[in-house]
């Protein structure tokens, strides 16, 4: 009877083990365009012809002064410590730099993601940097002297609270795609970053990304922005684990090809034509609309103007996972009356997983 009694307390506690083991991970993913403060049509300008030397720099250089980089960050920074999303991907996480010259312009004016990383931790919740991919990086001279030099920045960050051992990241990659956007003669590249993201003995694969914009006008800049998505496609291909893809896409995927938007591209639906879902639909409810919720390059002094946001181009896919749920995170200002109208003008998407 005693030893009847003890096989059958082991064979409990191998099933209590089992379904231990086997019980399905979650993992919260939030996408995050930062908004680097301007959408850089002033000095986009002055390297076309339409502004006088300087003058379209010496504007946007005004205008992301005005745009209140450290208030704005507090806010996203804490929306995001209200949500702990477990990995956080950043667009646009800008480094602005003054110098006396191009050659000298290494005075940080704002870093956005050093703010947003402080701002988190005073919040009480520490975030990590898991891979910084910077991308376009120039300084153009001012008319009033000096120069501004932009560093932009897609980010990876993992929230400390999740480290090893039961949470883990490796195969950790920031990659440039090979189509770049060319303007006035200025190379404009995009990239990617993924990692492989471990729980327990689950395993899948995070990409993010942030794709060339559409410019209104010049049809090779959705060109480009296809064929990066493509290269996206073909990197991802053999992955041999799940695959979850988050990002600024630059691509409609409220009206797909058929909308009047400026990101009317056909991007969105050609990453679910290679067998990734949109969590949004996957999810059978979902955030909506994700961008513009202010616009800017407005002639100065007012630089920003509020807007209704009527385009879902910040989105999340996904191939082999299960989606619990879906969410548009707004960090919203202290009135849509007063600047700032909220922490950027993209909506943040936060998708969670279970597998």
């Amino acid at each position: 009877m005693i030893r009847k009694l003890s096989a059958f307390v082991c064979l409990m506690l191998c099933v209590t083990a089992w379904g231990y083991t086997a019980e399905r991970a979650s993992v919260k993913i939030m996408t995050q365009n930062m908004d680097a403060g301007t959408d850089l049509t002033f000095a986009v300008g002055e390297l076309l012809g339409s502004l006088p030397p300087g003058l379209g720099v010496e504007l946007t250089y005004q205008e992301i002064q005005a745009t209140n980089i450290p208030q704005r960050t507090a806010l996203l920074a804490a929306k995001i410590a209200n949500e702990k999303p477990d990995l956080l991907a950043l667009q646009e996480a800008t480094l602005w730099r003054t110098g006396a010259s191009v050659n000298t312009a290494a005075t940080v004016l704002f870093d956005q993601l050093q703010l947003l990383l402080s701002d988190l931790a005073a919040d009480g919740v520490t975030y990590g940097i898991v891979a910084v991919n910077s991308l376009l990086d120039v300084a153009l001279p001012k008319a009033s002297g000096g120069a501004l030099r932009i560093t932009d920045r897609d980010v990876l960050l993992i929230r400390a609270g999740r480290r090893p051992p039961e949470f883990h990241l490796s195969d950790v990659q920031a990659k440039t795609f090979d189509a770049a956007y060319s303007l006035g003669g200025l190379q404009v590249p995009s990239g990617w970053i993924s990692a492989i993201v471990h729980t327990g003995n689950r395993h899948f694969r995070l990409a993010t990304t942030h794709l060339q914009s559409p410019v209104p006008g010049d049809s090779t800049s959705i060109a480009v922005q296809l064929a990066q998505a493509n290269q996206l496609i073909r990197e991802l291909r053999n992955s041999a684990v799940p695959v979850v893809i988050a990002g600024d896409f630059n691509s409609d995927a409220i009206l797909g090809t058929a909308g009047p938007g400026p990101d009317n591209t056909a991007t969105a639906a050609l990453i679910q034509a290679a067998g990734y879902l949109d969590t949004w639909s996957l999810a059978r409810r979902g955030p909506g609309p994700t961008w513009p919720f202010y616009v800017e390059d407005q002639s100065p002094p007012a630089f920003f103007v509020h807007s209704l946001p009527f385009e879902r181009i910040d989105l999340i896919f996904s191939q082999g996972l299960s989606v619990s749920d879906v969410e548009r995170v707004l960090a919203p200002g202290p009135s849509v009356n007063r600047w700032p109208y909220f922490a950027s003008d993209h909506a943040g998407v936060l998708a969670v997983f279970q597998f």
